[in-house]
């Protein structure tokens, strides 16, 4: 078990917490080793004074040796904690914020209302997730991204923001200080939007609150897991359970939808990269030996995506506990990962065959060049010839019915002419 929200997470019978597990891709390729782990700790820890770092420890009955051999642990710190007025209620809002080595962040939001029994919480959390939505938006707009559709989105424009909720502040900070640092190269492409989602957990005794969420209509469609203490959905989950229980689910619940998330970059990566080739294509920029490379590095991206991507829901690599299998097979088909992982492998399989088509284009392309050039040299060897005729009359143009040069000539020239024939009628059979 991952012991890394204990220390902030406090959960009486009148209050509710509400997960929000933000992720972004901070668009830099890490060496995957414990000394890139280290670097991106001492980073933070003198960049960020204020920030105080988390212990991570795994439950060795539940894992296995094995798997925890090859895995890397995340670099975990809480950031923040306020107290915040939303609708009139006291919010209590805390913030950790964790970071792969595979490049993604992950803003790990808490709202802790302790009188909860008698406040609109789908109020709160529609005002709470302005919030973190007019920040985004303003991140997007910094970096170029809010583009197209976006822009119809209805928004408070001039809404207030509490410093906690600007993400973007901490990931342009984070970006600047590991490439002054030299930690990680930063990548081609960078995933630059966002994904979360929302986890509500209260006590068993919180009768109200219980009620409020588990209506019926969340109830038919969600799934019932550890004796109806969790409520899977695929955009909202209800734990009520004991801390202990709610420690295991979440860190299992945050792991998989690190794994989600990780997918949606490959995805929009293969997007892009279709752009580009499709862009150089009208373009008429493209070259074959680079488009032969270009097809190496998708074909490299690929497996190692790949072999990635088959550990993540292949439950018997990192678990030898039924309990903690079981739990994240439910994880895993509530938040759809598998869909994810199909469509990931889709967009590779397009990616290849799109690219493989441009290379065969080029390559007819150059062919067509080859030809005429073997048309023109043909010509031009024949013309060569030709200029001789004055030369060898020395001037005296009587001499031409009995010179034997021009019959040489015209012999030549259909020769060539019939072999050019001939080979580009081999060619096309």
């Amino acid at each position: 078990m991952q012991i890394k929200l204990l220390q902030s997470r406090s959960l009486n019978k009148n209050s509710i917490i509400i997960h929000n597990p933000i992720f972004y891709d901070l668009g830099f390729k890490f060496e995957e080793s414990l000394i890139t782990v280290k670097s991106i700790s001492d980073l933070i820890t003198q960049s960020f004074p204020s920030w105080n770092e988390l212990k991570q420890n795994y439950e060795f009955m539940a894992y296995n040796f094995s798997y925890l051999s090859l895995h890397l642990p995340s670099v975990i710190y809480n950031v923040a904690e306020k107290i915040i007025s939303v609708l009139g209620v006291e919010v209590v809002v805390k913030l950790n914020v964790s970071i792969r080595v595979n490049g993604t962040i992950c803003f790990e939001y808490q709202y802790i209302i302790d009188n909860s029994q008698s406040v609109d919480i789908a109020g709160i959390v529609k005002e709470l997730q302005g919030y973190i939505n007019v920040s985004y938006k303003r991140y997007l707009q910094r970096s170029g991204e809010f583009k197209n559709s976006m822009t119809k989105l209805k928004l408070p424009e001039y809404m207030e923001v509490d410093s906690i909720f600007d993400d973007g502040f901490i990931i342009d900070t984070l970006k600047r200080l590991l490439e002054k640092n030299n930690i990680g190269v930063l990548n081609n492409y960078v995933y630059p939007y966002q994904h979360g989602r929302l986890l509500f957990e209260c006590a068993f005794s919180n009768e109200v609150v219980k009620n409020n969420l588990l209506s019926a209509e969340f109830k038919s469609k969600a799934t019932e897991v550890s004796g109806g203490g969790i409520f899977l959905d695929t955009w909202k989950t209800v734990i009520i359970s004991d801390n202990e229980k709610s420690d295991v689910f979440l860190d299992l619940y945050f792991e998989n939808l690190a794994n989600f998330f990780q997918c949606q970059k490959w995805i929009f990566q293969c997007e892009f990269m279709l752009k580009t080739i499709d862009d150089k294509m009208m373009k008429k920029e493209h070259k074959y030996n680079d488009l032969s490379q270009q097809a190496k590095d998708i074909e490299s991206l690929y497996f190692s995506c790949n072999r990635k991507m088959i550990n993540y829901t292949n439950l018997s690599i990192p678990f030898k506990n039924d309990y903690y299998s079981d739990l994240s097979r439910t994880i895993i088909n509530a938040i759809k990962l598998e869909q994810h992982i199909e469509q990931t492998h889709k967009h590779f399989s397009a990616l290849k065959e799109h690219i493989n088509t441009a290379k065969i284009h080029i390559d007819t392309r150059t062919e067509k060049h080859t030809k005429i050039l073997k048309i023109f040299m043909a010509l031009n060897f024949s013309a060569g010839i030709a200029s001789l005729i004055p030369a060898s009359l020395d001037g005296d143009l009587t001499k031409f019915g009995t010179s034997m040069l021009p019959p040489v000539v015209w012999v030549t020239f259909s020769m060539i002419a019939f072999t050019v024939f001939f080979l580009e009628s081999r060619n096309k059979k």
